[in-house]
């Protein structure tokens, strides 16, 4: 019976080490995936922006194919964009929107926009022959990234806030010209009260109020003229980064990363 015991108890004992090394080898396969999975998106990311989209096409595919995230099949929309094959980047545009379930109204309906962008920058640019527009319009807006990913856009402004650059220099250009205008008013009462103050010195006649007015009002003109070029400035400045998002003159590609959290961690994805 001592024995049997015993030999039950080595069985236990080598059961709960083997699966403590079990437990312990999970992590670093899930680790070593996940190396891999990065990898092959910078070698897809990196075929897709040096001309060479079939490469990153099909890097794409198979992780799609690997890990079913629609993510993957967004950025063969987007390297399919980037290398001027609007019609295809269409095709997989929808087929994101239709196996990525988790998009808000918004985020669906922003992408859709820009397909539509897309179709109609296509028909524009189409040839003779009916071939599609090669790349796509300067300062053409991106479509929005998947759920969880955030953009970088690093040639300028995103259109919202361009659309806020816009807003704040036609409000700082207003206020401006309202600075001006009243440096003008200003002007004309310094210059109002400095003859009656003439005519009184002339006449024997000394006002002290008028003498301090006239002061009062030159300073506040010169303050609006200040303030109002200032101002004037400033506002021409914010509508012009507002209207020129990206003085290059080209669509900056967006890039990402998104993390997917699972039980095994947190995976890595990227959004180009």
């Amino acid at each position: 019976m001592v024995s049997v015991s015993r030999q039950t108890a080595g069985w236990r004992v080598a059961g709960a080490v083997a699966m403590l090394a079990l437990f312990a080898a999970r992590p670093a396969r899930a680790q070593d995936r996940d190396q891999r999975e990065l990898e092959a998106e910078l070698a897809a990311k990196k075929a897709c922006l040096g001309g060479h989209p079939d490469k990153g096409i099909e890097l794409l595919a198979d992780l799609y194919t690997d890990t079913n995230d629609p993510t993957y099949i967004y950025n063969q929309g987007r390297c399919f964009e980037q290398n001027g094959r609007a019609g295809e980047a269409i095709t997989r545009f929808r087929e994101y929107l239709r196996k990525a379930t988790a998009l808000s109204p918004d985020e669906h309906a922003q992408l859709q926009k820009h397909i539509d962008e897309l179709e109609a920058e296509a028909k524009v640019g189409a040839g003779p022959g009916g071939a599609p527009a090669a790349a796509p319009a300067p300062g053409a807006v991106l479509p929005a990234p998947p759920p969880g990913v955030v953009r970088v856009s690093p040639g300028g402004p995103p259109p919202e806030r361009a659309r806020q650059l816009r807003i704040a220099g036609l409000i700082t250009g207003g206020v401006g010209v309202l600075a001006v205008a009243g440096g003008v008013v200003m002007g004309l009462r310094a210059r109002s009260l400095s003859n009656e103050v003439t005519d009184d010195a002339n006449a024997g006649m000394f006002s002290q109020s008028k003498f301090d007015s006239g002061e009062h009002a030159q300073t506040w003109e010169l303050v609006g003229y200040g303030v109002g070029a200032a101002a004037l400035i400033t506002g021409g400045l914010l509508y012009y980064f507002g209207s020129h998002p990206d003085d290059h003159g080209e669509a900056t590609p967006a890039i990402g990363v998104a993390f997917d959290r699972s039980a095994a961690g947190a995976t890595l994805r990227m959004a180009f």
